[in-house]
């Protein structure tokens, strides 16, 4: 680029979007869990994936901040407050039109409530950005995700979604080992959460895309109970309900790919507040991962005696940037070599049909449902 810096708007000023410390804005019961890792780099690994957007673009020399919307005055305030010395020249403004209108922009960033990605997303891409960056989930409904996408494509825009893991070093070592064979044949995968933040379109997704990320596969039909009280979600209903625990709810659910694969999920308020576990099952191992570890366990039967289980660590080869900071860093590389993005929409749309299937099966009593 020759020392050029590719320009950059951010549409919502929430805490992902600008937040200078992990626990800043959360609810005191989920700060309280937190406050331990709030010391540079924040979570172990070298993460910055509990920060924000704003503070991982400043890791990315390619990237400038030139501007930013959000509705809420109090949050363009809280812009200015946290990254005014960092970003002083950025405009702000209070509709994302006029700054799409007035700005000349390579990259979007959508960090609107998840019911509200869709038009930001379409206008951006109508607008002539080469690359916007969503956050996860990519849209409440299939059919916003299927405008989203449309708009892309026609326009020729880059959409990448924020599920950060996808660019965990160790999420990459398990899926490698996973295609490797070292497992045998994938044949069935389980992921869980509890606590008060065990909601199924904020955190949840993130479990649904794990699945979609490690089966390599297209779901096909689902089923699920949501938690009490949500009997009338027949669509999401939310209405981005920030931190507010009854505003996304808890459940289970069971999803079938079409490569054969069972997949399992647990996603409850009612259990104990916890890391997110997976478990991948094959046809000779087995292994099990936290969502934030640094490595996963892989084990086996011994061949020579089966009644012996065989124990080995999956540790990443080498250390290298992951989350948001890395994830802003492939999409330098995307619009600069033409590379694929490792969170491409076409996979985060997976997700919403499994959402939009669990609220649909448990509206019909739990009953298995195409999706």
């Amino acid at each position: 680029m020759n020392g050029q810096k590719y320009r950059l708007g951010i549409i919502g000023l929430g805490p992902i979007a600008i937040r200078k410390l992990p626990s800043e804005d959360l609810p005191a019961v989920i700060q309280s869990s937190m406050q331990a890792a709030e010391k540079p780099p924040f979570v172990p690994f070298g993460d910055r994936v509990m920060v924000s957007h704003t503070w991982a673009i400043g890791h990315v020399p390619e990237i400038e901040i030139v501007a930013g919307c959000d509705l809420d005055p109090a949050r363009v305030e809280r812009f200015r407050e946290n990254w005014g010395d960092r970003w002083p020249d950025a405009r702000l403004y209070s509709d994302y039109r006029d700054m799409l209108a007035d700005e000349d922009l390579d990259i979007v960033t959508v960090a609107t409530p998840e019911h509200l990605h869709a038009e930001p997303t379409v206008l951006a891409a109508e607008s002539g950005v080469r690359a916007i960056f969503c956050e996860k989930p990519l849209a409440t409904s299939v059919e916003d995700a299927d405008r989203m996408i449309a708009a892309c494509e026609a326009n020729g825009v880059i959409l990448s979604v924020d599920y950060t893991r996808r660019w965990s070093p160790a999420f990459h070592k398990v899926r490698d080992a996973i295609r490797s064979g070292a497992i045998g044949e994938l044949s069935t995968m389980s992921a869980s959460f509890g606590g008060v933040q065990a909601w199924l379109f904020r955190s949840g997704s993130h479990l649904l895309d794990a699945m979609v990320f490690f089966t390599e596969a297209d779901p096909v039909r689902v089923s699920a109970h949501l938690e009490d009280g949500y009997d009338d979600w027949d669509v999401y209903r939310g209405q981005g309900g920030g931190n507010a625990t009854e505003r996304d709810p808890g459940g289970t659910g069971y999803v079938v790919f079409d490569n054969g694969v069972r997949a399992f999920y647990s996603c409850l308020k009612n259990t104990p507040d916890s890391t997110r576990d997976v478990t991948i099952t094959g046809t000779k191992g087995t292994i099990t991962f936290k969502f934030d570890g640094e490595s996963a366990e892989l084990q086996f039967s011994d061949p020579a005696y089966a009644y012996n289980t065989i124990h080995t660590t999956l540790t990443p080869d080498a250390h290298r940037s992951r989350g948001i900071e890395a994830a802003y860093r492939e999409i330098v590389d995307n619009i600069t070599n033409g590379t694929e993005s490792t969170s491409p929409a076409s996979d985060a749309r997976k997700s919403v049909r499994i959402m939009a299937g669990f609220l649909r099966s448990h509206q019909e009593g739990g009953r298995l449902v195409d999706v």
